[in-house]
């Protein structure tokens, strides 16, 4: 229940680690996916989508430039 919740209440600009281990930022929403910006290539961003249920937690802001 409590992934559900955590789940439900993405927004974009949250930063999230997958279940596969890749860390991102939400740049877009959909019931069924999201949209993560995973770094950025000649100052253009990458992006792959996932299903929301493959983000496993939700990380404190901040948390992608001090890795």
């Amino acid at each position: 229940k409590e992934h559900k919740s955590m789940v439900d209440a993405l927004n974009k600009g949250d930063e999230v680690l997958t279940a596969g281990g890749i860390i991102g930022k939400i740049t877009d929403l959909s019931d069924q996916y999201v949209t993560l910006q995973i770094t950025t290539v000649e100052n253009k961003p990458v992006e792959i989508s996932i299903q929301r249920s493959a983000v496993q937690t939700l990380l404190p802001k901040g948390t992608i430039k001090s890795i």
